[in-house]
């Protein structure tokens, strides 16, 4: 039997055993390419194979080597979760190293364990993908004009760059295919819906099975979040003009025009478990607000206590922020802040979630409040009741 026909015959097993996987493989098409530089690779709605690099591939192994494919598409590494200006061939490293976590016999069919580059095991995606640039760059630094690592063993073997070197060539062949793909995206979202609400997941369980569900978390578009946020704490000035006649007693009388204004308060959290990646990611959403229509922001930084002495005031897009602080995490402050400043239209919370759920006052109104976190934050149910919850998603 050809490769081809040992793909359709796994396949039509799975109808059976691996409903969740089978349901997902049936939204790509399953095509033959005998001129990548790669096993096999997904994305833009395909498998491809190349029979000549699997032909040595028992049954066993061609199953598990086309299962690590399809959970990488549940898992929905070329379709999303793709960092700013990505590199393709880290990320689909940093997708290999993830699928070992999770799939036993992995390193029997290609893919590399993270012990191959000597960082920590059970990461995110997102913070392989982060470990891995670091090496990449570094190995960058080290290498001569053919690319070759300064001091590298003639085997490549003894200190990991040799397999970082063959892994980024074949992992850039692999990754070629992705791109951000929001139709692809909800595809493969409804065939897990349904794996959940008819319980079907095959062999896919324990944390394999809770990762996957975690993919499903709304990650909505936070500029448009900011949009309908910004028109809830729109407040309005009236003054008089003789541009336009008056409702009532019309030329005999000034009319009215309302300029639209607010007053917008963004808590940055500058706390020491936020990056400071994630801190050039809050600057880059408060330079958003600009594009909203909002004239004047004014910022305060906050770890386990208000940091600034006063609320930076800023009218136009900043290229950085002074970050004072570092510590410990506390909403509670920021909100007081809020609450006793009634200038005020509404506060925004920039944060990575992870600190006590703050009390707002019982004898005050409730003010316009939202929280945006990291992709990485947590403690969303508990903030979600305070305002509206998103992640940073599309920056």
């Amino acid at each position: 039997m050809t490769v081809g026909e040992r793909i359709k015959t796994i396949s039509q097993d799975w109808f059976l055993t691996e409903p969740l996987i089978f349901a997902v493989l049936c939204t790509h098409a399953i095509k033959r390419n005998d001129n990548m530089g790669c096993d096999m690779r997904c994305g833009k709605g395909v498998i491809e194979y190349n029979p000549e690099r699997l032909e040595h591939f028992d049954d066993s192994q061609l199953a598990l080597r086309l299962k690590a494919e399809v959970v990488r598409i549940i898992l929905k590494h070329p379709y999303q979760r793709q960092p700013y200006n990505p590199r393709r061939d880290v990320m689909r490293l940093s997708s290999d190293l993830t699928l070992c976590d999770n799939l036993e016999g992995m390193d029997t069919v290609g893919l590399e364990p993270p012990r191959v580059f000597d960082i920590p095991r059970d990461q995110a995606f997102e913070q392989y993908y982060s470990l891995m640039a670091g090496q990449v760059m570094q190995l960058e630094q080290e290498t001569d004009g053919d690319g070759i690592p300064i001091n590298m063993p003639a085997d490549g073997q003894g200190d990991g760059k040799g397999e970082l070197t063959d892994s980024l060539l074949n992992a850039d062949a692999g990754a070629s295919l992705w791109e951000e793909d929001e139709l692809m995206t909800e595809k493969v979202n409804h065939e897990i819906e349904t794996a959940q609400r008819c319980n079907q997941w095959g062999s896919l369980g324990g944390d394999l099975k809770a990762l996957i569900e975690s993919t499903l978390v709304s990650k909505q578009n936070f500029r448009a979040i900011l949009s309908q946020f910004r028109a809830s704490i729109l407040s309005t000035k009236r003054h008089l003009t003789r541009m336009r006649p008056n409702r009532r007693y019309g030329w005999d009388a000034m009319g009215s025009q309302y300029a639209y204004s607010t007053r917008l308060l963004v808590a940055v959290d500058v706390s020491g478990s936020v990056p400071d990646e994630d801190i050039r990611k809050f600057l880059a959403v408060i330079n958003r607000f600009f594009k909203q229509g909002i004239e004047s922001i004014e910022v305060i930084e906050f770890d386990s206590d208000i940091t600034t002495d006063k609320p930076l005031q800023l009218k136009q897009a900043a290229n950085s922020i002074r970050v004072i602080g570092r510590g410990g995490t506390n909403f509670q402050p920021a909100i007081d802040f809020y609450y006793e400043h009634e200038e005020y239209d509404g506060l925004v919370f920039l944060t990575d979630g992870y600190a006590a759920t703050p009390k707002l006052p019982d004898d005050k109104r409730h003010k316009p409040l939202a929280w945006i976190l990291t992709a990485q934050g947590g403690n969303e149910d508990n903030l979600r009741p305070l305002g509206p919850v998103v992640r940073i998603t599309g920056l």
